[in-house]
């Protein structure tokens, strides 16, 4: 049984993969007051400061052949859906404002919520592709339990986009040739508030596309509706019998196929958030460059190691790699006196049990019944008192790497 925990200290999602990196810096006070709006904002400016110094140096390293992967600074927003998310800004050829899309590690596609950039865009080309995704939801149909709400319809484009910094109206990487939807039917947080779009950064396994008939084939019949739910459409998609071809991630092309220390680090990223800058931001408001995405070598070698070994966790693979799936030993609580291990659900292939996902708001634990009522029945600030939840995970040099979450 699974238990699920809201983490309402930040309401990210713990996101890992074979390389592990969740820097988070904790500077400044923990909680701000409307009087102190100036110190926030002048502490979010140092922080962006830090982070474009980090990604300009990184990136001029990968300029002059001295190191390979990729950095992309990264933007928060906290959205009045009740989320809060990291995003990248993104350009397409001939549209001269960013595209806010929020990263995604559970995911490998590309996709846009704005319409009007079929009009907009240059140099963009209509494939014979297009996608249906649907992703868990809050709702379902009396009589289709397996259908959901939260889903887009677009027609695959293929053209260059680029990552752009706001902050310094910079260039930072480039995909060219790179497959991505272009939406028209979406009901998903990703294109709510300031939120433009998702980049997925998984395996290219999870990236698809049904090859469309003929050119003008009706897309939106992709998703096959259900029933109606809060004036919400209920469904799931619905591939009409067509084939279904793999596509490349959108980071495929700039992570290079390198290997470090015997790891193929293009299957490696890290994450790096300056939370405290995060408290106290305005709802629906995109924060520019308070974090880095690190993707590549990158994720084994930058300034947040400080010269140290990072900690690789082992990522289980079924057939194709598709999700940053992590093998869980062991969940302990030690002021609950609290150890569960023998995760079954982890080796299991049929679905991704154990994977990380930072699109997502909630962590699901497979604890007993029990467990969980131990810890729902304590009260928030009892357990900030009793220290850390402990996850182990299995190394991939056979060693224990173990995530301490306060």
């Amino acid at each position: 049984r699974a238990c699920k925990l809201i983490n309402t200290r930040s309401n990210m999602k713990l996101s890992s993969a074979l390389a592990t990196l969740i820097a988070f810096q904790r500077h400044g006070h923990s909680i701000w007051a409307s009087a102190e709006e100036r110190k926030l904002l002048l502490n979010q400016a140092d922080a962006a400061k830090k982070v474009d110094d980090i990604v300009t140096i990184a990136m001029a390293s990968v300029d002059a052949g001295d190191a390979q992967g990729v950095a992309l600074p990264l933007n928060f927003v906290a959205l009045s859906y009740g989320t809060q998310q990291l995003s990248v800004a993104l350009r397409l050829p001939g549209v001269d404002r960013d595209q806010n899309v929020m990263i995604d590690t559970g995911s490998s596609s590309l996709a846009f919520c704005d319409k009007s950039l079929i009009e907009e865009a240059v140099n963009i080309t209509k494939t014979d592709y297009a996608q249906c995704k649907k992703y868990d939801g809050a709702l379902s149909c009396p009589d289709d339990p397996s259908a959901g709400d939260s889903f887009y319809v677009g027609q695959v484009f293929q053209g260059k986009i680029t990552a752009y910094n706001s902050e310094t109206g910079k260039d930072i990487a480039s995909m060219d040739e790179v497959y991505f939807g272009i939406l028209s039917n979406v009901q998903n947080y990703m294109c709510l508030g300031p939120l433009n779009g998702i980049i997925g950064v998984a395996y290219s396994a999870l990236n698809s596309g049904h090859k469309l008939p003929y050119p003008d084939y009706n897309i939106l019949s992709l998703w096959n509706e259900s029933c109606q739910v809060d004036n919400k459409s209920v469904g799931s998609c619905t591939g009409n019998n067509m084939t279904k071809v793999p596509l490349p991630a959108p980071l495929e092309q700039i992570l290079k196929e390198d290997d470090e220390s015997g790891y193929i680090s293009a299957e490696a990223f890290g994450l790096y958030c300056d939370y405290a800058a995060t408290i106290g931001s305005k709802l629906d408001t995109i924060v520019p460059s308070l974090g880095i995405f690190f993707g590549g070598d990158m994720a084994f070698n930058n300034t947040f190691y400080n010269g140290g070994t990072p900690q690789v966790a082992a990522v289980g693979k079924c057939g194709e790699y598709r999700w940053y799936t992590l093998k869980l030993t062991s969940i302990r609580v030690p002021a609950l006196n609290m150890t569960q291990s023998g995760f079954g659900q982890c080796d299991k292939c049929s679905n991704a049990y154990c994977f990380t996902d930072s699109g997502y708001s909630t962590m699901h634990l497979p604890l007993s019944k029990s467990q969980c009522n131990d810890l729902v029945k304590t009260n928030v600030d009892t357990l900030k008192k009793m220290g850390s939840m402990l996850l182990d995970i299995e190394g991939a040099n056979s060693s224990t790497v173990t995530l301490s979450l306060p």
